[in-house]
């Protein structure tokens, strides 16, 4: 397999230290890595950082035009001082990570807190968008789906509250925020996961989550069933990897694009 490794400015130090550690075990995996700044597009693979920046559109565009495969890595869905997540073809990973039952091995190995917070007549919790993704959705888009949603909420508990989480890196951890709501509401975020980590209903429109969620608020929300919620996590965490586990990632990597 050969893989474009295409690398944008500026690039944080724990992006540098993941794509050197993949760069580094592709030699012992018969992968060919060319880093490149610029799209060149002769690769069955392009990988690259941050696929809600406009400007990876055009090249990973371009890579799925000709046939080829994108890997786009961003933040973990936990574990994020360490490890990294990642998608193929899409900006998220909700038409892949349910495809089959992966083994629970990487969860059990660094599982992140499961609980039931869920308060069934607590507040509705909207979890907002970074500027990036407001970009790439259309912020009108946005703004009317949410609109949409918190019009169904108030329809369904007029008397409960909708409290709108703006997304603010300086804020209270969003797992501690949507302790005890009734549901979560985001059009894509890594909440919905928390949320299904602690419990809690989601309602999404893309995103991981969005493999196991509705994307419309119904009356009667329901958390996912604790088969179905163990299996999601289990499979999300490949999907997730750290430095030192490059050439378990190049292994699933391969395996994943050879099936899909």
């Amino acid at each position: 397999m050969t893989v474009e490794l295409l690398k944008f400015e500026p690039e944080g130090p724990r992006t540098a230290q993941m794509f050197v550690a993949l760069t580094t075990a592709a030699r012992d995996s018969g992968i060919t890595v060319t880093h490149t700044t610029a799209y060149e597009g002769q690769s069955d693979c392009l990988m690259l950082w941050g696929p809600g920046a406009p400007s990876r559109w055009p090249a990973m565009q371009a890579q799925r035009k000709r046939g080829g495969h994108v890997v786009a890595w961003d933040g973990a869905y936990w574990s994020r001082d360490r490890k990294l997540r990642c998608s193929i073809d899409a900006a998220h990973p909700q038409h892949m990570v349910m495809r089959t039952d992966l083994p629970d091995d990487r969860w059990q190995q660094d599982p992140a807190p499961v609980a039931n917070a869920w308060n069934p007549e607590g507040p509705v919790v909207m979890a907002g968008l970074g500027e990036k993704a407001r970009v790439q959705y259309g912020a009108d888009q946005i703004d009317a789906w949410e609109a949409e949603m918190k019009a169904a909420s108030r329809d369904c508990w007029p008397t409960r509250p909708v409290i709108y989480r703006a997304k603010d890196r300086q804020a209270q951890p969003i797992d501690a925020f949507i302790l005890g709501a009734s549901l979560t509401v985001t059009w894509h975020s890594n909440a919905s996961v928390d949320a299904i980590r602690m419990g809690i209903p989601v309602v999404c429109r893309d995103g991981a989550a969005a493999a196991v969620c509705p994307a419309t608020v119904t009356c009667e929300p329901q958390p996912l069933a604790p088969k179905v919620r163990d299996q999601f996590l289990s499979n999300l965490a490949y999907f997730q990897w750290a430095p030192n586990e490059a050439g378990q990632c190049w292994q699933f990597l391969q395996e994943t694009l050879c099936a899909w």
